[in-house]
C-alpha cells in the first residue's frame, strides 16, 4: 500500500509541476487528472480512490470542489 501511496503522490506532483512550468493558473491537479493517469500506471479505479482518501484521512492532501471536479494538492 505503501507504494500505491507515493506513485499517487508523484502523479499529483507532475501536474502541478507540469501546470507550473506551463504558468497554468491554478496549479493543484484535479481528480479526474490524477485518475487519468494514475489508470495509465495500470492502478486500478478502487485502488485510486481508497489510495486518494487514506491520503486525505492522513494529511497527506488537502482535497477541496470545483465547478465540476475536485481539486488535490500535496500539503
Amino acid at each position: 500500500m505503501f507504494m500505491l501511496y507515493n506513485m499517487i503522490l508523484k502523479i499529483i506532483n507532475q501536474i502541478s509541476s507540469e501546470k507550473k512550468a506551463r504558468n497554468i493558473e491554478p496549479t493543484h491537479a484535479l481528480f479526474k487528472e490524477v485518475f487519468d493517469r494514475a489508470t495509465i500506471e495500470g492502478i486500478a479505479a478502487d485502488e485510486i480512490r481508497n489510495g486518494l482518501n487514506e491520503l486525505f484521512i492522513n494529511g497527506e492532501i488537502e482535497v477541496g470542489d470545483t465547478l465540476n471536479d475536485k481539486w488535490i494538492r500535496v500539503l
